[in-house]
């Protein structure tokens, strides 16, 4: 998934890391640095220069962490918002002129495989952060493809 939002996007105002970043704290809210370094795999140091700069850019501001008035959360400002729909905006429209590009029954295929696709990416995404890969757990009726020999 990762690789395509980036295929997608626009990389000349961003990086691919940066916007990860960005993503996950308007997802998430306001978030610890070490928390946010963990959770996008980089090391402390590494995220916070990459914080710094989106700091100095406008888009991430320092907010004082309710639970301990030494720390900070990291949270986006309203121009790191809009810089964000923008490009999910950005990565609609150009998703939209390539489907325009295929066949009917193409699209119907693509339709069909991502009803089975997408609910099994984003159970591995969900599981991600748990150290889990979701193989095993319940699926719900009719949410992925049937196994060979049932």
């Amino acid at each position: 998934m990762d690789l395509t939002i980036r295929f997608l996007s626009d990389r000349a105002d961003l990086s691919a890391s940066a916007a990860f970043t960005m993503n996950r704290v308007y997802r998430e809210g306001p978030v610890r640095l070490t928390t946010l370094a963990s959770k996008e795999g980089v090391s402390q140091p590494s995220m916070t220069q990459l914080v710094q700069r989106l700091e100095r850019a406008g888009l991430v501001t320092r907010l004082p962490d309710p639970d301990d008035g030494r720390a900070c959360l990291i949270g986006i400002t309203s121009e790191g918002q809009a810089l964000l729909d923008d490009r999910k905006r950005l990565r609609r429209e150009r998703l939209a002129a390539l489907m325009t590009t295929l066949t009917p029954e193409e699209q119907s295929a693509l339709w069909l495989s991502a009803r089975v696709a997408l609910p099994l990416i984003g159970r591995l995404v969900a599981n991600a952060d748990c150290g889990t890969d979701g193989i095993g757990e319940h699926v719900e009726e009719g949410s992925a493809a049937p196994r060979p020999g049932r």
